[in-house]
């Protein structure tokens, strides 16, 4: 973290190093860069909300003197909020609309960023992780840098069936006020089904930490080979410590709310030591992903910059996107939000695309372990 700390004030340097008669001809363009990252959330903590800024930064940094050349300059708003209120969302993405935005780079949850779409229609905007199936129905200016949950669980189900016998059963216990997972849950389902996996029980569940002790009996009875639960991080930590209580050999199966190695509740997490299990993402570990796009490969050929670079899905998808902006600005020279608009509606799905794949993760006796990644 002190190796952080003194790159982001190089950065900060950096950011001022120009004079001002440099930065006055260059067209300013506005982004909004949103999360649930506020300090009173319990689901993320200060040193994500640290990285994501220094994402962001490491972007401007790298991508300002080819801007710079172009004749533009990003400035970025950052709008950070408590995941538990969900409309914040829209509130802050209207607001960011009203003041100028020419682009929302936005929430990582695919609820928080449907929302926010509602809040800001007619802005162009990318989440950096949202997977729904909604959001990928929705219109041409709004786009999302994740595999759909489609995908990612097409890919899970045959990883799975490789595992256990043929006909093999299991539970799910899916979070109802999750937009992602309940998609995911059934995405899952259908593609276990063409495999012959069955689901002999579903549960809907609410909260983060639901009562499930109805289900003891029944799980007991019927013993499943294993269980899904395409749940957010805290809530399937929680789950599992209770299920693996009943039994300790169970296998679960997550979406990609788990979290990784480094953020979640779900690596590492006391009560789940000798739980085992698998589970996907749209994004590999950043010292891969980031061999997937030219400004990841420059992090790459920079050691201290390699080194200081945060571990972390969301921090090589913002890269990502101030990558691709800065690569429609330079190639369609737009004059203002409602020129690159048009822009972004017409092309920006050519840049604001998915180059990982779907990546393959063991929960290994507690830890999550990357495995592969599918294309």
């Amino acid at each position: 973290m002190k190796l952080l700390t003194v790159f982001l004030f190089g950065l900060m340097f950096s950011a001022t190093a120009y004079s001002q008669s440099d930065m006055k001809h260059l067209i300013k363009v506005k982004i909004s860069f949103m999360e649930a990252l506020a300090p009173k959330d319990t689901t993320s903590s200060e040193r994500f909300q640290k990285e994501y800024e220094f994402a962001v930064l490491t972007g401007k940094d790298l991508t300002r003197e080819k801007l710079k050349s172009c004749g533009y300059e990003i400035t970025e708003e950052k709008v950070l909020y408590d995941a538990s209120d969900n409309l914040q969302a829209f509130e802050q993405a209207k607001k960011s609309e009203a003041s100028g935005a020419w682009l929302i780079v936005g929430p990582r949850r695919s609820n928080h960023y449907l929302l926010a779409v509602k809040g800001a229609p007619e802005t162009p905007s990318v989440s950096i992780m949202a997977s729904a199936k909604e959001v990928f129905q929705l219109n041409s200016l709004h786009l999302s840098l994740a595999q759909s949950n489609q995908q990612m669980a097409e890919v899970l189900a045959r990883e799975v069936q490789k595992k256990f016998k043929p006909n093999a059963k299991y539970f799910s216990i899916v979070s109802e006020d999750c937009v992602s997972c309940v998609d995911f849950a059934e995405s899952f389902d259908a593609a276990a089904k063409k495999l012959k996996l069955k689901n002999s029980h579903q549960l809907k569940i609410s909260g983060e930490q639901p009562n499930i002790d109805s289900l003891k009996k029944l799980f007991l009875k019927e013993k499943p080979d294993f269980v899904v639960i395409p749940n957010y991080s805290m809530v399937s930590a929680y789950l599992m410590g209770i299920i693996s209580k009943w039994n300790s050999k169970i296998f679960f199966i997550g979406g990609d709310g788990w979290g990784d190695a480094k953020y979640g509740f779900v690596h590492d997490s006391p009560q789940l030591s000798k739980v085992n299990g698998m589970t996907v993402k749209g994004l590999p570990p950043v010292n891969k992903g980031l061999e997937f796009f030219d400004l990841g490969k420059e992090i790459l050929r920079n050691p201290s910059l390699a080194s200081a670079f945060p571990a972390s899905g969301s921090a090589q998808a913002l890269l990502k996107a101030i990558q691709d902006v800065s690569d429609i600005l330079c190639k369609y020279k737009p004059k203002d939000k409602a020129e690159f608009a048009i822009n972004f509606k017409e092309n920006g799905s050519k840049y604001f695309k998915n180059p990982w794949g779907v990546s393959v993760y063991k929960l290994s006796e507690g830890e999550i372990v990357f495995d592969k990644t599918v294309k």
